[in-house]
This record gives structure tokens, sequence and C-alpha cells, in this order.
């Protein structure tokens, strides 16, 4: 066998894990966000503001991308563990830091009501989203390096038809990120009302994605000319995840153009059931696995590239669905305890959405990425719900634990800003608010598409210079520290000179 062939099948046939051990794993994102937020005031307090953009920098990696390294390679079989021991540390410091605490005012912590703390007015900007968004790049980053070495298990690599691997979420968490925040999702969306006009927006949608067209065909190029090793029945012969953006984003948009973007929770559903009927009765998901002739065969475009053409529309209702999601987020919210409401109306949704995945699982279909089948889209919005609604929890649980005096609002990194009354004081000690956000989640934020980009050129390189499958443990690790390590000092670098990438 080759050492193409032997790389191929490394990462083939593979069946995937459970939706639960991912959830568990996506628990350390928002911990990691909390960790982060309590550690800092209590081991530096001021003089964090101070140290420079270097020592931050390392600071932020080792406390908010190193846990998720470590869930998906060489702890993976101890994310419980792991996550108990971040809960212990997170409680521990909240204990110490209210001991250690001497407010000039005796009573100041007792003065602090529970309306006053409910009442509390919150910026409109919203770092829970950041978070999520960020996540979901570094997450992705971590793994499409991380799978070609044997630190990362195989029930996290991708599923050849059926299950739900970890990295079977990446191009969905992908598809909501990017709906969530979109215009039709922040309210800032305008259908033309003449044809001319709908045209002409359309093709402004296809121009916004022209640098997803071009990184597409220019992965296509470089995967033909060097010979690179390719998982085919993911995408297909020459369909990738960046056609598969590309396509999503210029069908919804001239979806909308004629209906509106109130009704995307409709189309969504619309999509969904229409799509998941001609796979299972209209011999669609047959074409899927077995092409035209019912021989697997690779003939003509359509037949080579099934997987991607025909998973559009699945994902094509699950941005529909991420847009109704945005829309939710981004409602008009002041105080913290419509914020509190809305975290919690966030996370019974992530539970019917469960139960539904449960129940269409065991009567329709089982989750399936390639075909982004109506199982696969519930899982999505179960996922992405969980991570989202985990991260504006921390959020306001930090919040609160600032109004308590229990974490140092003034020392502490990226806390929900506070709407300014005219009772604060004039005299604030320079935060990371008022300084330039150096946090690593800004930056990856910033610049995504380039930070995946970056990606994947370095996993190519790596995949290149260095033969991953025979790579002994410790080595793996490092060189996925170190690619990750240098991916984020780029980003944190572009963001720190105030350079947003843009290609179009």
């Amino acid at each position: 066998m080759s050492y193409k062939a032997e790389k191929e099948a490394f990462v083939g046939n593979l069946n995937g894990t459970t939706v639960t051990e991912i959830a568990l794993i996506n628990a350390s994102a928002p911990l990691a966000v909390m960790l982060r937020a309590v550690a800092i005031p209590w081991l530096f307090g001021q003089v964090y503001c101070k140290f420079n953009i270097g020592f931050r920098f390392l600071l932020d990696f080792c406390l908010l991308v190193l846990p998720t390294m470590l869930c998906v390679t060489i702890l993976a079989d101890n994310t419980i563990a792991l996550l108990s021991g971040g809960v212990s540390m997170v409680l521990s410091l909240l204990v110490f830091s209210d001991r250690r605490s001497k407010p000039s005012k005796p009573t100041q912590t007792q003065s602090v009501s529970l309306q006053t703390i409910l009442e509390r007015k919150l910026s409109e900007k919203v770092p829970f989203v950041t978070n999520y968004r960020a996540y979901a790049n570094i997450a992705t980053a971590v793994c499409i390096l991380a799978v070609d070495f044997h630190i990362f298990p195989r029930r996290f690599a991708k599923a050849e038809m059926y299950g739900t691997g970890l990295m079977d979420a990446g191009i969905g968490s992908f598809v909501v990120s990017n709906a969530i925040v979109s215009p039709e999702a922040r309210g800032k969306y305008r259908m033309a009302r003449s044809l001319s006009g709908k045209l002409s927006n359309v093709a402004q949608s296809v121009k916004s994605t022209a640098p997803l067209w071009v990184i597409g065909l220019s992965r296509l190029v470089a995967v033909k000319a060097l010979d690179y090793q390719e998982h085919v029945t993911e995408y297909g012969v020459h369909w990738n995840f960046f056609f598969t953006l590309a396509v999503v984003r210029v069908l919804s948009t001239a979806v909308l153009q004629f209906t509106g973007a109130g009704m995307s929770g409709l189309l969504s559903l619309v999509l969904a059931v229409q799509y998941q009927f001609a796979l299972s009765n209209q011999g669609l998901l047959e074409f899927v696995l077995h092409g035209s002739d019912g021989l697997d065969s690779r003939r003509g475009f359509l037949d080579a590239n099934r997987e991607g053409i025909c998973s559009c529309w699945g994902f094509l209702a699950v941005y529909f669905a991420g847009v109704e999601l945005g829309k939710f987020i981004f409602k008009k919210r002041s105080i913290v305890q419509q914020w509190l409401v809305g975290c919690v109306q966030l996370l019974v949704c992530c539970g019917v959405f469960w139960v539904l995945l449960v129940l269409c699982e065991e009567y329709v279909e089982p989750v399936s990425r390639r075909t982004a089948n109506l199982a696969y889209q519930l899982w999505m919005m179960v996922y992405n719900i969980q991570i989202i609604g985990s991260m504006l929890l921390v959020d306001l649980v930090v919040v609160i634990a600032a109004e308590l005096r229990l974490v140092k609002r003034e020392y502490s990194p990226r806390i929900w800003a506070e709407e300014k009354t005219a009772d604060d004081s004039k005299e604030a000690v320079p935060t990371e608010q008022q300084l330039p956000d150096w946090c690593v989640l800004s930056a990856v934020n910033r610049n995504q598409l380039f930070f995946f980009l970056l990606a994947n050129l370095l996993t190519g390189a790596v995949n290149l210079c260095v033969d991953t499958l025979r790579a002994e443990p410790f080595m793996a690790f490092c060189i996925v520290f170190a690619y990750m390590l240098q991916l984020c000092n780029v980003a944190v670098v572009l963001h720190a000179r105030n350079i947003s990438l843009k290609f179009w």
C-alpha cells in the first residue's frame, strides 16, 4: 500500500463517537473562558494591564487554546477529569478571591442586592458571540492537523456514512457561525423590490464570496498537483469545504430576496423536511451513496461531486436555522435579567433539539454529515446552541461575580462591559476594555477566513514534511502545539496592528 493510500485509509471507514462525549468536549471552551476571567485578576491583579503583548498572548494561549488541544489529543480519554479539575480551579479561585479581597467599605458586598444585579445595564457588544465564533475556528484548526496523528482518537475523525465524529461538526459550525452574524440575523438586511435590484443583490453576494471560490479552486489545484491525500466520499472528487460555504451563502441570498428574512425559520423547516423526504423516499440517498448507475461511478461532474452538491441543500437549511438563532441572540436586551432569561431560553431550546435528534435517529435516519440529513441538521443546532448558551452563561456568571466583588472587574479581561451611568466613578483603573484588545479570541474572530486558510496551508506543509502516521505521541503533540502557537501568534499580531485582511 502506498503512503497516500495509507493516509487515506487512516481517516476512512470510521463511525464517530457519541453526541454526549462531543458535548463534554465542547464544555471545555466556555470553562476555559471562565477560568481566564477569574484566574488573571487573582494571579496578577493590576500588574496584568502592564504586561507586554507577548506575555499576555502566552497566558491566553495556555488558558484558552491549550485545554481544547488536550481534550482532543493526549487527554481525550480523561475529559471528565479535565473538566472537573477546571471547575474546581474556578470555584477555588472565587472562594479565595473573596477571602483575599479587602474592600474599602466593609459592608460593600452585603449592600449589593439581587435586584441591583439583575437590573445592571450591559453593553450592546456581546462578547459570547465573539468567543463562540473564535472557538469554532480554533477547534477546527486543531483537528485538521491532529487528525493525521495517532494522538487524535479515530472516533473524533469524520464518520464515513453515519455517525457523529467531532470533525463532522466543523462545516456545520462554520455555516451557523456565519449565519448568526449575517445581515439577515442582525436586522440589517434590505430586500430589493424590483427584479433588477434582487438580481443585483445576488450578484453582490457572488462577488462577496469570491475569496471562497478562489481558495476552493486553489485548494483543488494544489491537491491534484501535489497528489495530496484526499477523502473522496467527504465532498467528492473536485468539491470541497470552501465551495459549500460559497454556494450556501449565494443560495441563501437568492432565496431571501423573494421571501424576506422573516421567513428564515419556516424556510429552514420546509427545506429540512423536503430534503429528508427526497433522501428517504425519492432515491436521493441511493444516488449519494452509489451514484447514478448504482455502481459508485464518478463519471461526470454531478456524479463525481454528488456528496458536496447534494449536501448543500441540507446546509442551506442549517443556515436558515442559524439566521433565526442569530435574530434571537441580537434581539434587543439591555440588563442582566433579560440576558438571564435569554440564556435559559437558549438552553431549553437546546434540550428540545436534543430530544428531536434522539427521535429522528430512532425513527427516521441516523446522523450523516455526508448527506447533511435532517438528523445532522438537528445535531448542528444542538451542538452550536450548547456552545453559544454556555458562553453566554459564563459571561453572565462572571458579571454577577464581579458585582459581588468575587472578581475584580477592573483587572479581569473581557468581562462584559457595563453601560456607563452618571453614578459610575470617574477614576477608573486602565483595563483591557480600554487598552487594545489583544485577546486571542478577538484576534481569531477578526480574521477568520485568513486564520482558517493559514491553518490549511500549515497543515499541508506539515503533512508533506512529516511522516504523521509514525510520529511518536510526544513529538506529535509538540508539532500540533507549535502549529497552533504560530497560528494564534499571527492572528494576534495582525489584530494588535489593527489589520483586517479582506480580499474583496
